[in-house]
């Protein structure tokens, strides 16, 4: 039984949200040619999701892969996503699954970002397992504080020690239960 999750491109209205293969993702890291997988933040965060992938099993690429967007009109790349755990490896084994994501200066404040996060997010709840998505986002980013919130995500929680507020998405009909029913 093969119970790989395919590498899929999302569309959006005004989006293409692609998929590295694996491949081209090691390439991307190998080469440090690309600026984005430069930035130290970002490549830390490549690095730390091609791990994963490696020590997890290879046909959950899908969920360790990064994804990059681009603007349909033009072909502009305009930022990345990716999931940083799959659902059969959520350390707290309730369905959550991690987001993380990076808009290029030139694109920031545009809505580029909540339309790609929104796409991803409905794509991660068609997936077995996922019962829901969780974020962090650093103290001082209120930009990516308002793209979570306009993709559907509340605040559930903060770090004084980390700096970060938690987001979670959890669809409608979960949202009103007790936290611990949510995940059954």
């Amino acid at each position: 039984m093969n119970n790989q999750t395919p590498l899929v491109t999302l569309e959006t209205p005004r989006l293409r949200i692609v998929p590295l293969s694996p491949d081209a993702f090691e390439d991307a890291l190998r080469t440090a040619q690309d600026p984005f997988f430069c930035a130290p933040d970002t490549r830390e965060a490549m690095e730390e999701l091609w791990e994963r992938m490696r020590r997890d099993r290879r046909s959950r690429f899908a969920w360790y892969t990064n994804r990059i967007i681009y603007r349909k009109e033009d072909g502009a790349r305009i930022g990345s996503a990716a999931f940083m755990n799959s659902p059969q490896k959520d350390p707290d084994h309730i369905g959550l699954v991690e987001v993380g994501y990076a808009t290029l200066e030139p694109f920031r404040g545009m809505g580029y970002m909540t339309e790609a996060l929104i796409a991803l997010r409905d794509w991660a709840m068609t997936q077995p397992r996922v019962r829901g998505l969780i974020a962090g986002v650093l103290d001082g980013n209120p930009a990516s504080d308002r793209v979570l919130e306009k993709s559907g995500f509340i605040r559930t929680d903060h770090s004084d020690a980390l700096h970060l507020t938690v987001w979670k998405y959890l669809p409608e009909g979960r949202r009103n239960m007790r936290f611990w029913e949510r995940f059954l």
